[in-house]
């Protein structure tokens, strides 16, 4: 009886340490099921800043061998050359003495560079905030002549993806670069790119774009340089302009040493320069502003023209302003796509003449009676724009990829994703393609 009362005690022990081992393990299951969140996993782009130190960023401009395009950016003419920015770090040199063979002299090493504009063998470049002065009287041998620090703001991002802070401490920010980003995250949170990393506002860089100084041999004399639409430098006598998102400021260049004149802030948006005559026509996202520069040290605002928010290049002839605007962008959202021919003899009064709808127009140049716009992804639109209010259309090339067009001594230069085209227009019925420097990988989105 005592063996059988003790096996009985026993096997309630075991049996209370058996429910003890399994409510232990069971109960933290069942708690930490009821408190389990569900997850989702999610993924972006945005870009994150490429940084150089200050030593590292004023040492590194030099004069290097030739190499292929990547990613064109600015173009410009000077006498039988042609420079091509590599947007945020260098310029190309080409021969283009034959347009149906340019041949490729070398680059300036220029980090964080996105404009550039000559006169007189001097070429004046951005490089970041700063000011740079070559003298190119031997193209092959750019030498640095002067560095005028801080002189401008750098211009707003409008890359279309988030981008991450910038961290002042880690140098100075020369590039962007593209990065994919993943993130898990409870049902609670929200995955993705959150406010601090940036979808607005900041210093930072603009993108792909060509730089202009109207016509060569412009008003005020020397011998200036050539170049498209999407300008923030220009240059007009002895002053070159540059614009930035929310500011001109003006350049006293009548010696190899720049000296700022004046700077004004004309508000959010501001995209592109124009020179024309006594004035400076200005493209924003919302309206074309009109400056005087009879004083060319300090202009002064004349008129502003408002349309729908919008990016907007202008070039003006013969007292007629023709503008683009186009939506499509991060930063043109508004579904507006079309040509506006806007009267401004009286600069100070300008007027709405007509308006023509297209499909995503960029950049447009204008010689004689002949219009050239950019349509994107679309093409280039060949236009007789002999009466301004009744412009037709005379070809439509839907072959290539454009951004901006500069056209001049009967060739059109065409920019865009595969590189830069060069067209012979002299038979405006038949334009022909007489060369393309390619670049290395083209862009198919």
């Amino acid at each position: 009886m005592e063996k059988s009362a003790t096996n009985s005690k026993q096997e309630v022990v075991l049996s209370s340490i058996k429910k003890l081992f399994l409510y232990s393990v069971f109960i933290p299951l069942f708690f930490s099921s009821c408190d389990e969140k569900r997850t989702s996993v999610g993924t972006w782009t945005e870009f994150e800043p490429v940084y150089m130190t200050e030593e590292e960023f004023k040492n590194s401009v030099a004069t290097e061998s030739p190499r292929d395009l990547e990613e064109p950016g600015k173009i410009y003419i000077y006498q039988e050359y042609l420079f091509v920015n590599e947007i945020n770090e260098e310029i190309h040199i080409f021969d283009n003495t034959n347009p149906a063979a340019p041949v490729n002299l070398g680059f300036i090493n220029i980090p964080a560079n996105k404009d550039l504009a000559i006169k007189d063998e001097l070429l004046y470049a951005d490089s970041h905030s700063d000011l740079l002065v070559f003298d190119i009287s031997d193209v092959q041998n750019p030498i640095l002549l002067h560095r005028e620090e801080e002189v401008y703001n750098m211009s707003s991002l409008n890359l279309g993806y988030p981008y991450q802070q910038i961290d002042p401490s880690k140098g100075i920010v020369v590039d962007w670069k593209e990065v994919k980003m993943k993130e898990v995250c409870d049902e609670d949170s929200q995955c993705g790119p959150r406010w601090g990393w940036g979808w607005g506002g900041g210093s930072f860089f603009n993108t792909l774009g060509v730089t202009t100084s109207n016509e060569f041999d412009a008003a005020g004399g020397g011998n200036i340089g050539k170049g498209g639409s999407m300008a923030r430098f220009t240059i007009s006598g002895d002053f070159l302009y540059a614009v930035d998102n929310e500011s001109l400021t003006s350049f006293d260049i009548s010696n190899p040493d720049p000296v700022t004149t004046d700077s004004k802030t004309l508000g959010w948006g501001i995209e592109t320069i124009f020179p024309y005559g006594d004035h400076l026509y200005i493209g924003s996202r919302t309206a074309m502003y009109i400056f005087d520069i009879t004083t060319p040290s300090s202009p002064e605002g004349t008129a502003q023209y408002n349309h729908f928010t919008a990016c907007d290049p202008v070039v003006v002839q013969n007292d007629i302003a023709y503008v683009t605007l186009r939506s499509g962008q991060f930063n043109c959202q508004r579904n507006v796509n079309r040509l506006e021919v806007i009267d401004v003899e009286d600069p100070e009064n300008p007027t709405e003449m007509k308006t023509y709808e297209m499909q995503n127009p960029h950049g447009l140049g204008i010689d004689g009676n002949y219009l050239f716009v950019s349509e994107g992804d679309n093409g280039i639109k060949i236009m007789d724009a002999t009466d301004p209010q009744n412009i037709t259309e005379i070809r439509f090339v839907q072959n290539i990829k454009s951004f901006d067009v500069i056209p001049f001594n009967n060739v059109l230069m065409v920019t865009g994703k595969s590189g830069i085209l060069q067209y012979d227009y002299s038979n405006i019925q038949d334009i022909k393609l007489l060369s393309t420097i390619p670049v290395v990988k083209e862009d198919n989105s």
